[in-house]
């Protein structure tokens, strides 16, 4: 074995050497490079050659340069990253959908209490014009309360489409950088070698794909990768990428959906199969929580301004002549249809009185109208006949006139005598004889029992519910709304931190084993400069075994 081998040893030492000089350099280097995996050169024994005197080595040799990469925590850290960007991007909605329904006199609870509140000054002055004026004031108030919070949600649907125009265009940027990589690295892969830095550029790529959508991925014996979302539909094969639009949706042409090219056609894809990614968060509180705040808010407009208008038809206004009340208010409550002062309907059409030879204790205690009534110029007597075992009522066409309704010993004094589209309520206790009158309200301006109807509405069950009863009154239902909506928040924003904790951890187990660690890089650094060092002192040896060598033979 002469001084060459010595030689080629000491080569091979420092080729190595440097080979894990300059990869440690370049890990150095790529440190804080989001994505990149930590490079090592592996190595191996060359063939050692056989002698007479036994097999001697023939050194080392590089056999490749690995990435510390581990798939398993890999596809951890894009999943756990997907959900956390879903959770985060529904709870960024969440929070914008919160303010618009907000509390104390923004609310949309007190600009209708305030509206039925200016009922009880109406009351007190039925023919005030300044009065009505503030009644119509308040009026346009909540009226706006409720288009100003329809509009928000307008807007936040709005902003649903343009954030999920932006996703998705960033989404086909990033797909088709994965189809490029893909081929890039399908070239390279014959030559069989890893092509580290191309595969970290594509799980970069597949990481930041995984905010927006959520994905799986199939790998192919050519080196290339293929991205799947949604069940199973292909979004990257090959060096092909599939490209993603938004579409109206068919069930709500206002609502938005996700659709893919696929052989010339648009294809939907299901929200509910997304499974995570900052769109699935979108189209999740799209579908579900701005529909639902829609509905409440629709709901609220509509039982609000249809037992308002029902109460106003069944009143008198101050026109000439007096005519039921037109609509104050559009079906959905948005906008203040009544404008003029003297339309307020805050007479009622009908007017009870006792009469005069009453025996009993009865008095009237309201005359609530319920329906159509009795017309100009009619009399309606409600006659007691008994009381010996229960009370028997008849209702008359008159004093005289025919008997239109009756209760056959069933009444209570507590009980109001319902009949003819109006309730009657007595307090006290009338004797057989007695007997009451319904005639049409002769003076309008001087009555105000259709406003002290307005005002029972403030507490009026008039949301939800059904005939049977239940619903709640137009602030209740406001505070339940609203209570419906900070539970979202909360549970949105717990669930979005322990989703993000989630990714960072997964991601922190990634980075233990991709990342680069500085100070453990910097001490390979030393090592491999004393294992450069000490393969150069073989080559110093061996030269100087050369020169011997020669000048052995020379003498």
């Amino acid at each position: 074995m002469g001084a060459s081998a010595l030689m080629s040893i000491g080569s091979k030492a420092m080729a190595a050497s440097y080979a894990a000089l300059a990869t440690t350099g370049h890990n150095i280097a790529n440190a804080n490079v989001a994505g990149y995996s930590r490079q090592q050169v592996e190595l191996a024994t060359a063939q050692s050659q056989y002698t007479g005197a036994g097999f001697f080595g023939k050194g080392v040799d590089v056999s490749t340069v690995s990435r510390a990469h581990d798939a398993l925590l890999t596809r951890e850290a894009a999943s756990t990253r997907a959900l956390a960007a879903m959770d985060a991007a529904r709870l960024q909605m969440l929070q914008r959908l919160e303010a618009a329904f907000p509390t104390g006199e923004q609310g949309i609870g007190y600009a209708a209490g305030q509206f039925l509140n200016a009922m009880t000054d109406l009351a007190a002055h039925p023919a005030d014009a300044s009065t009505r004026q503030v009644v119509l004031a308040r009026a346009d108030d909540a009226a706006r309360a409720f288009a100003t919070a329809g509009g928000q949600l307008d807007a936040l649907q709005q902003a649903v489409h343009e954030d999920l125009r932006v996703q998705v265009a960033q989404l086909n940027q990033l797909a088709a950088g994965v189809a490029d990589v893909n081929q890039r690295i399908a070239a390279v892969t014959g030559l069989g070698q890893p092509p580290n830095d191309l595969l970290d550029e594509r799980e970069r790529l597949l990481g930041q794909i995984s905010e927006h959508l959520q994905i799986s991925t199939v790998a192919a014996d050519d080196g290339t990768v293929g991205v799947f979302i949604a069940g199973g539909q292909r979004l990257v094969l090959g060096s092909q990428a599939q490209t993603l639009s938004v579409e109206p949706d068919p069930a709500d042409p206002a609502r938005a959906a996700v659709g893919i090219s696929d052989s010339g056609f648009v294809r939907l894809l299901p929200a509910a199969e997304l499974g995570g990614g900052a769109i699935a968060g979108l189209l999740r509180f799209q579908n579900e929580d701005l529909t639902t705040a829609r509905a409440q808010l629709g709901q609220l407009g509509a039982a609000f301004a249809a037992a308002v208008n029902r109460q106003q038809a069944l009143g008198l206004d101050l026109r000439t002549p007096p005519a039921s009340g037109a609509p104050i208010f559009s079906p959905d409550a948005t906008q203040c249809w009544l404008t003029d002062p003297r339309g307020l309907a805050a007479a009622s059409p009908v007017t009870a009185a006792a009469a005069a030879g009453n025996t009993g204790t009865a008095a009237i205690a309201s005359l609530r109208v319920v329906g159509p009534t009795i017309a100009a110029g009619q009399v309606l007597a409600i006659t007691f006949i008994d009381d010996s075992g229960g009370y028997e009522w008849e209702l008359l066409a008159g004093p005289a006139g025919p008997v239109l309704d009756h209760d056959s010993g069933n009444w209570s004094a507590a009980t109001p005598i319902a009949c003819n589209g109006f309730e009657l309520a007595l307090n006290g206790v009338p004797r057989s004889g007695d007997a009451f009158s319904v005639t049409a309200t002769a003076y309008p301006s001087a009555s105000n029992g259709n406003a002290l109807a307005f005002v029972d509405l403030r507490d009026a069950r008039i949301v939800g519910g059904s005939p049977a009863g239940g619903g709640a009154t137009i602030t209740d239902a406001y505070a339940s709304v609203l209570a419906g909506v900070g539970v979202r928040v909360q549970g949105a924003g717990t669930t979005a931190r322990t989703s993000a904790a989630a990714a960072a951890q997964a991601e922190q187990a990634r980075s233990a084993v991709s990342g680069v660690n500085l100070d453990e890089e910097a001490a390979r650094l030393i090592q491999f400069q004393q294992s450069y060092q000490a393969a150069a002192k073989i080559l110093q040896v061996a030269q100087s075994v050369f020169d011997t060598l020669l000048q052995s033979t020379g003498s």
